[in-house]
């Protein structure tokens, strides 16, 4: 459901949902089965409605009208740009005109067409949290955010690292406990050479989850390099669910606790892992890792923040359109709120990832190690258009002290970057920085009790 302004749906959903999603790039776009130029002036009526900021019809028609001259190859004087003193309605009629005049090129399907004005169109704005879905992808993000299984695949998360000469290489980011992939025996910071016999160099990360993706019950042959061997392993395929979390001593009383996403429940999942850990051993420190974490339900944010805080700490401070400014706070008990903690972060961290770390550099409420994070950070609503539909910012969040984390990321206090050299060696150099750090400060600690 759409929310309104003025409707009590509209600041849940708002306060819900903070996702930053993996979309694929234009020319990747799924067909569905018809679209035209009004799904562009649909998804123009969804910024006019709920965007966290005022917008410009016929600016956005201009820039859907960019992407139309090159994906059709037509110059401005066979698809010009739209006056801006234009009214609204005759300029929706003159960009209906020029969208059929570049459908009639038949250099596109119409519907492949509509798909990618409309991506160009919301990309223009240069906003994280705005974006198209195309039909697949919306079913996606709403089974993921549910916590329900939403793709199939063999349960990795993948990263792109350069080597020395320029190449770039996907490794093995993450394996899912009890996923298939952990089942054939696929390690983290696998270099992942081939995907049924096509080579992965010089693939960008979207291209090559969809490569490793497929159907249920299909194999991925994949070959792979560890350490310097290179070896073939085979998975079968199958429908996955992102585990909210992963709890285990990294080391005697120093709890990691990995959280993959924010999805419903991740709160209440952590705390019964912390539960379950307590009962094999004291935790004297923590490492929460948010490597990775493309963000997820703000509510869980809060949930996992109190963890770590006192509950009713101010996490973010939030800005939506004609509302008065917010705040969001930790909820929940604090079973780990004097604990010493290290938080990891990397390029993938984002969203409500990134509320979690600014609040934590804001309070120094531990340190922040790794590397400086996605910067895409925003209350979004995902909205369904005529065709797919799109994710819409509809507030703006920053940190507890004002600090502006949107296209500008959190800086780790200690900075440390995981090479494609460590990866080959198979040593996570950020964690063990941060347990390098818990350490020390077990000494400095036990060096004030002793004076």
């Amino acid at each position: 459901m759409k929310p309104s302004h003025g409707s009590p749906l509209r600041p849940l959903l708002a306060a819900l949902l903070v996702a930053a999603l993996l979309i694929a790039p234009f020319t990747q776009i799924q067909r569905a089965s018809a679209a035209d130029g009004s799904l562009v002036l649909a998804a123009i009526r969804v910024l006019q409605e709920d965007y966290v900021d005022q917008v410009q019809p016929v600016t956005l028609l201009n820039a859907a009208i960019v992407i139309l001259r090159k994906a059709t190859n037509l110059g401005a004087d066979a698809l010009p740009d739209i006056p801006a003193t234009t009214p609204p309605s005759d300029a929706s009629a003159q960009f209906s005109t020029e969208f059929a005049k570049a459908a009639q090129t038949g250099v596109m399907p119409e519907t492949e067409l509509a798909y990618t004005a409309t991506a160009g169109m919301l990309a223009s704005l240069h906003d994280s949290h705005t974006f198209f879905l195309d039909p697949a992808a919306l079913r996606e993000s709403r089974r993921q955010i549910s916590g329900n299984p939403g793709f199939t695949g063999i349960g990795v998360t993948i990263v792109s690292r350069k080597d020395a000469a320029g190449a770039a290489w996907i490794f093995v980011e993450d394996v899912f406990p009890g996923s298939p992939a952990a089942a054939a025996g696929v390690h983290r910071f696998d270099r992942i050479m081939e995907v049924d016999g096509k080579p992965l160099k010089d693939v960008n990360v979207v291209d090559a989850s969809q490569m490793i993706r497929g159907p249920a019950g299909s194999t991925a042959s994949l070959v792979i390099q560890r350490a310097g061997r290179t070896m073939p392993i085979s998975v079968v395929r199958a429908a996955i669910r992102v585990p909210p979390v992963e709890a285990r001593f990294a080391s005697p009383g120093v709890a990691y606790l990995k959280v993959f996403g924010f999805s419903q429940g991740a709160g209440r999942s952590l705390r019964d892992s912390i539960t379950t850990l307590e009962h094999e051993g004291q935790i004297k420190s923590a490492i929460l890792d948010l490597r990775g974490n493309p963000g997820g339900l703000i509510i869980e944010a809060a949930s996992v923040g109190g963890i770590f805080l006192p509950s009713r700490t101010v996490l973010a401070r939030i800005t939506e359109r004609g509302e008065q400014p917010s705040v969001l706070r930790a909820s929940g008990s604090s079973p780990l709120v004097k604990t010493p903690l290290v938080v990891l972060v990397d390029g993938q961290s984002a969203s409500a990832s990134e509320i979690l770390a600014g609040a934590f550099k804001d309070y120094h409420r531990g340190t922040i190690i790794g590397e400086k994070t996605a910067g895409a950070l925003g209350g979004s609503v995902t909205v369904p258009l005529p065709e797919g539909g799109m994710s819409v910012t509809v507030e703006r969040i920053q940190t507890p002290k004002n600090s502006a984390v949107e296209a500008v990321g959190i800086t780790p206090e200690v900075p440390v970057t995981l090479t494609v050299a460590d990866m080959e060696r198979g040593q996570d150099t950020q964690l063990q920085a941060a347990l390098r750090a818990l350490h020390a400060a077990w000494l400095w600690l036990r060096h004030l009790r002793a004076a």
